[in-house]
């Protein structure tokens, strides 16, 4: 939905880097928070990972928003005074407007909406039942595995550097033993910054029976015989924690809200500052997940991958759902909202005549943004 000017006289409140602890070295020209310097300082020594944790509440706080210029030709005839059209050609004159249009950062209101968005295909899904409470024979062919990190291996930056082809080792060894699997994954940070993982493990091929399971206090949860167990714990290095899982919705809901519902939470936010400073992805599910509990885990070869959220996703669905087809858009490139004096609830916002300070501004980032970067390269737009 688009706004009009009128809308831009509310102005958020967002730290500048002259209220913040951390300086210029950290920073764009505009004062913008950005992860490739961050990571530059995270690797000389200069920040620690509490500081991290301090840039990336700062950081998605601060609106940005992605500048467009729309153009079209309009049809304007020429009269005289009496009413009369002077000639029997039409004029065309082209027409501009500027959209803004609010950048996904990991954790703020945009990547929240794509991501759950994103992820809806997993809430379309049947709900299969393995097996239930009051059954003598339980099996299953779907694991939800924790996969830790020993602290005593190493620090928590290597941990979180090594994290990705550690998981990649252990899902190829898994593949080995077992044939034909799909995966739903998350990872998540411990309270003293290790990273571990949450994956929930589809086997096509196998099926494993299941044991109710009650520990000192009480709790149930449904467990696989220790063979298996120790079997899938041998392919990673630290501590490993296998369920089985009686019924698909359940687990994939829970798998999901370490992805959406936490992304508003101190652990969510530690986790988040985390995979930016490190460069990982949040989540990730294989290509035929989705295609597998669709079809009650009948073997399938249907491709239907689900990819994490971009920056400039939310393009993507402006212009989808635009109704000025007819405008030639070009990008221009990404000013912070507290400049532009947009509020932060705004989304999308588009002026035919903006103020002549904000004029400069798009006049001054075009030029930056097209020194700065290859023609058409938006994706690296957070380190600059």
């Amino acid at each position: 939905m688009a706004f009009n000017q009128e809308l831009l006289q509310t102005v958020d409140v967002i730290s500048d880097s002259k209220s913040s602890l951390f300086g210029q070295d950290f920073r764009n020209e505009y004062g913008s928070i950005r992860w490739g310097k961050v990571r530059n300082q995270f690797a000389w020594g200069n920040i620690i990972l509490p500081d991290a944790l301090d840039l990336f509440e700062e950081w998605h706080k601060d609106s940005e928003y992605i500048v467009m210029k729309g153009t079209k030709d309009i049809i304007q005839e020429s009269f005289n005074d009496d009413g009369v059209i002077l000639d029997c050609q039409d004029h065309l004159y082209p027409e501009h407007v500027y959209r803004f249009i609010k950048a996904s950062k990991r954790g703020n209101d945009v990547y929240q909406y794509l991501v759950k968005k994103r992820l809806k295909p997993l809430d379309d899904l049947p709900d299969i039942t393995f097996f239930k409470d009051n059954w003598g024979v339980k099996n299953t062919s779907l694991l939800f595995v924790t996969l830790t990190y020993d602290t005593k291996r190493c620090d928590e930056s290597t941990a979180w550097k090594n994290i990705g082809k550690d998981y990649h080792l252990f899902y190829t060894k898994l593949r080995q033993e077992y044939g034909g699997i799909e995966y739903f994954r998350t990872w998540e940070s411990t309270s003293h910054f290790y990273p571990h993982a949450h994956v929930l493990i589809a086997f096509k091929e196998k099926s494993f029976p299941v044991f109710i399971h009650k520990d000192k206090d009480g709790k149930r949860s449904f467990r696989i015989p220790q063979g298996d167990k120790d079997k899938i714990a041998s392919f990673w290095h630290s501590n490993v924690d296998v369920q089985g899982v009686n019924g698909t919705k359940d687990a994939i809901d829970e798998l999901t809200k370490y992805v959406t519902k936490d992304l508003c939470s101190d652990k969510g936010n530690k986790t988040n500052a985390m995979i930016c400073l490190f460069r990982r992805q949040s989540y990730a599910i294989t290509r035929g997940f989705v295609s597998l509990v669709k079809n009650s885990f009948a073997r399938v070869t249907e491709e239907n991958e689900l990819e994490d959220v971009g920056t400039f996703d939310l393009i993507k669905d402006d212009m989808c759902n635009c109704n000025n087809e007819f405008y030639k858009w070009e990008f221009i490139g990404v000013l912070r909202g507290v400049r532009l004096r947009i509020s932060s609830d705004i989304w999308v916002c588009d002026l035919k005549k903006p103020p002549s300070s904000v004029i400069e501004m798009i006049i001054h980032e075009q030029k930056r943004w097209k020194a700065n970067h290859p023609i058409g390269n938006y994706s690296s737009w957070c380190s600059t």
